[in-house]
């Protein structure tokens, strides 16, 4: 695969740096992860992630992103934030894009882009956007959001049983397509099956020449697990805020969850994990 060679250059120094112990990647997923509670609106990174980001980097660790986000509004997002230091990559669409960071240029890897472009092409035409017409045509809804993979719809008062019940029926026969009920609040979400966030991670070791044992992955919501496996990350760790088999999935691989939700969840675990790994983060 090849993005931009200077982020190649960049991610083979990393994994070559004698980091005291240290990883040498550190991936974590922005909503729920990185981000939520106070730091709301989402306009800028955790000041005591952002120091941790730093850190890590002065030490010869690389950090990611893997998230459903765009990768632009990702870009906007380090932007705003008081962060020194750059990404190494991003993957947005969860999984769908994969960009090598050169300074504050996006370079998309290929030829993974284009390969997951075509396959979105053909499942929003041949699954999600018949699945799309059928539900809006049928019942009122309150909202409904499409931004070329990701379809969110909450129902109207009116038509919540029933397009609950129709969606879960259609989660059972929609091989190609993701559908997550959330009942508590009438809606739900859809996008192409094959957009899995440890597809985008699995790419990114393969660019960066990253191992498993090299890397540290974060998260909070049962999407974010398929990320958390030994086969592409060795260590894990996730705020207080995560969902329980977020947590339960961080026990089984030894990690640690932190004791606060969020950001600062994800400060404090990485702390404790280093510490209870032997890490030495130089200037920390």
């Amino acid at each position: 695969m090849v993005g931009n060679d200077r982020s190649r250059a960049d991610a083979d120094a990393y994994s070559n740096a004698d980091a005291g112990g240290l990883p040498k990647l550190f991936v974590f997923d922005l909503d729920g992860t990185a981000l939520g509670g106070t730091n709301r609106p989402y306009a800028r990174l955790p000041g005591t992630l952002c120091r941790l980001l730093d850190e890590l980097a002065a030490n010869g660790c690389a950090w990611a992103t893997d998230t459903t986000w765009d990768v632009k509004p990702q870009m906007q997002l380090v932007h705003a934030s008081d962060v020194a230091s750059r990404p190494a990559y991003l993957i947005g669409g969860a999984g769908l894009q994969l960009c090598a960071v050169n300074g504050d240029e996006c370079v998309p890897v290929q030829p993974y882009t284009d390969t997951m472009n075509a396959r979105l092409e053909e499942a929003v035409r041949k699954e999600l956007r018949p699945f799309m017409q059928e539900l809006c045509g049928t019942f009122a809804a309150r909202s409904f959001s499409f931004n070329g993979f990701w379809f969110a719809m909450t129902a109207a008062d009116e038509s919540a049983e029933a397009l609950m019940n129709a969606v879960e029926r259609k989660a059972r026969e929609a091989s190609g397509l993701t559908i997550v009920r959330v009942p508590e609040e009438n809606r739900f979400y859809a996008h192409p099956a094959f957009l899995r966030k440890g597809t985008g991670l699995r790419a990114l070791l393969e660019a960066g020449g990253f191992r498993p044992e090299d890397v540290v992955v974060a998260g909070d919501e049962e999407m974010d697990l398929d990320m958390m496996r030994p086969e592409l990350a060795k260590h894990v760790i996730c705020p207080s805020n995560a969902h329980p088999e977020v947590k339960r999935r961080v026990a089984e691989m030894n990690g640690v969850v932190g004791g606060k939700p969020y950001g600062d969840g994800v400060v404090e675990a990485f702390r404790a994990l280093a510490e209870a790994r032997g890490w030495t983060l130089q200037g920390g």
